[in-house]
C-alpha cells in the first residue's frame, strides 16, 4: 500500500496503522501520559496556590522550576539510557514499563503531602461552638451579622482572633477599623469573632506536635478583633511536595523517548511518517483537548465557597484542599494506571511476535538458512518487528568444490557484522572479478551461480 501517493489511500491507510495493536498500544499510553503532563501544566500553580495558601506569582514560578527542568532531565535521560544500553523495540517497551511503574508508586506520595482546609466562618465552621457545617448547612449569615445588611458577594476574607477566616469584616460583625503603622487594617468589636482558645495537646507520649484548634468556651458577651486577610496555615509541606513532583515529573518524562523509539519501530519504514501524524492525532484528540476539560469539572466539585453575582456561579475563591487534594491526584494516578497498562500490552504484543517469528524460523529454516527475517522484510523493505541486532548469515559449504586453491563461488554470501539496525536491505552475493583472459583459471572456471538473495526467503509474521 502506497503512502501518500493518493489521498484515497488515506482511510485505507488509517485503518492498517490502527489495525497495528503495537502502534495502537503505545500510542494510547503516550497518551494517558501526555493527559497527565497537560493536567499538571494546567493546574499545578492553582493547585499549590490553594493548596498551600502562597500567592498565584510564586505558585507559577514553582511550577516553571519544578516541571521544566525535571522534564527536560528526564527526556535527555532516558535517551541516553537507550543509546548506552543499544535498547531494540522490546527493551524500550520494558523501560516505559518500568518508568509508568515506578512513577505510578511515587504518586502516593502526593496524596499524604499536603494542608489542610481553612477554617472559613458560616462555610466549614459555624459562628458558634458546633460540628463541622457540612454543605447543605452553610450559611454565611448568622445572629451575629444578621441585621448588618451584609454584600456576600464580595469576598474580602479577614482573620478573626479566634483563628477563623470570615468572609469580610461585615460578616464578622466588626463595628470599627483602623490602620496600623504597616498600612495593614485592623478591625474591633467583631460580634462574631468570639474568645476561642487554641490549645496545643501534650506532646508526652506522642512523637509530634500538632496544633489542634478545639473550641473550648465561647463568651457570648466578649467580642474579639480580625486583620485583614486569611489566617496563617501551620503548613510546612511545600518543599518535600515540591521534591517528591520534580521526582515524578522527571521518571515519567524518562519514558517518552521509550515511546517514540518503539512507535518508530512497530511499523515499517515506509509508513512512519503517517504512524507519526496518527499519533498526533490521537494526542489532541485524547489528550490535549478535553484534560482541562474534565480535570477542571472533576476539580470544582471540591469548591466550598463560589463567587455569586445574580445567582450565576463565577469563580471558585476556596477550595477544600483536602478533597483536591485526592481529587486530582487521583484522577492523575488513574490515567497513570491505564499508561502502565497500555506499555504493558506493547511489550507483550513485541515479545508475542518475536517469539511466532523465532517459532516459524525454527519449523522451517535450517540454521545455516537463519536471516535476519525479525529486522528487515525480504523484498528489501525493513520491518516492524526490530530486534537488537542483525543474526550473522553463514554461506553455505559446497563439498564438491576444493577447500584450497579454488576460486570462491559467486553465489557465497559473505559474514555479516552484526549492528544495532540492518544497513542495508539485503545480504548481497559477493561476486569474484573475473580471471585474467588465458590464465588456466579463466580456462577451468565453471558458470557462475546465480546469487542467493534474502528476497528469496520468505517470512510469515
Amino acid at each position: 500500500m502506497g503512502f501518500g501517493k493518493d489521498i484515497k489511500d488515506l482511510p485505507k491507510a488509517a485503518v492498517k496503522i490502527l489495525s497495528n495493536v503495537t502502534f495502537l498500544f503505545v500510542s494510547l499510553s503516550y497518551t494517558a501520559e501526555s493527559a497527565i503532563v497537560t493536567a499538571f501544566i494546567t493546574f499545578i500553580p492553582k493547585f499549590i496556590e490553594s493548596q498551600f495558601g502562597i500567592p498565584a506569582s510564586s505558585a507559577s514560578i514553582y511550577t516553571g522550576v519544578i516541571i521544566v527542568p525535571s522534564a527536560g532531565v528526564g527526556i535527555v535521560l532516558g535517551g541516553y539510557i537507550i543509546k548506552k544500553l543499544k535498547l531494540g523495540a522490546r527493551e524500550s517497551a520494558k523501560l516505559a514499563m518500568i518508568c509508568s511503574g515506578v512513577s505510578l508508586l511515587c504518586f502516593s506520595t502526593l496524596f499524604i503531602v499536603g494542608c489542610e482546609s481553612i477554617n472559613l466562618g458560616g462555610i466549614n465552621i459555624p459562628y458558634t461552638t458546633g460540628p463541622t457545617l457540612t454543605m447543605t448547612h452553610r450559611n454565611l449569615t448568622g445572629g451575629c451579622n444578621v441585621n448588618c445588611g451584609c454584600k456576600i458577594h464580595e469576598y474580602a476574607p479577614v482573620c478573626g482572633s479566634d483563628g477563623i477566616t470570615y468572609f469580610n469584616p461585615c460578616l464578622a460583625g466588626c463595628g470599627s477599623v483602623a490602620n496600623d503603622s504597616n498600612g495593614i487594617r485592623n478591625y474591633s468589636d467583631c460580634a462574631c469573632v468570639q474568645s476561642r482558645q487554641v490549645i496545643t495537646p501534650s506532646s508526652s507520649g506522642q512523637g509530634n506536635n500538632q496544633l489542634q484548634l478545639v473550641i473550648v468556651k465561647t463568651y457570648l458577651n466578649e467580642n474579639g478583633y480580625a486583620v485583614s486577610g486569611k489566617c496563617d496555615r501551620t503548613c510546612n509541606t511545600l518543599i518535600p511536595f515540591l521534591i517528591f513532583l520534580f521526582i515524578v515529573t522527571l521518571i515519567t518524562a524518562c519514558a517518552q523517548p521509550s515511546a517514540i523509539i518503539v512507535t518508530l519501530r512497530s511499523v515499517a519504514e515506509q509508513e512512519r511518517p503517517f504512524a507519526l501524524g496518527m499519533q498526533f492525532v490521537l494526542l489532541r484528540t485524547l489528550a490535549y483537548i478535553p484534560t482541562p476539560i474534565y480535570f477542571g469539572a472533576v476539580i470544582d466539585t471540591t469548591c466550598m465557597l463560589w463567587q455569586q453575582d445574580c445567582g450565576v456561579h463565577g469563580s471558585c475563591w476556596e477550595y477544600d484542599v483536602t478533597s483536591l487534594r485526592f481529587v486530582y491526584f487521583g484522577l492523575a494516578a488513574s490515567l497513570k494506571f491505564l499508561g502502565f497498562l497500555f506499555i504493558f500490552l506493547t511489550w507483550y504484543s513485541i515479545k508475542y511476535k518475536e517469539e511466532r517469528v523465532e517459532r516459524w524460523l525454527k519449523r522451517h529454516l535450517s540454521p545455516v538458512d537463519t536471516v535476519g527475517s525479525l529486522v528487515c522484510h525480504p523484498g528489501g523493505h525493513k520491518g516492524h518487528a526490530r530486534t537488537r541486532s542483525c543474526p550473522v548469515n553463514i554461506p553455505r559449504t559446497d563439498p564438491a568444490v576444493p577447500h584450497a586453491n579454488a576460486p570462491l563461488r559467486a553465489g557465497a554470501l559473505n559474514r555479516g557484522v552484526s549492528t544495532q539496525s540492518c544497513p542495508g536491505n539485503e545480504l548481497k552475493a559477493i561476486t569474484p572479478p573475473p580471471p585474467p583472459a588465458g590464465s588456466p583459471a579463466a580456462a577451468v572456471a565453471p558458470n557462475p551461480a546465480p546469487a542467493r538473495s534474502l528476497e528469496h526467503v520468505s517470512v510469515r509474521v
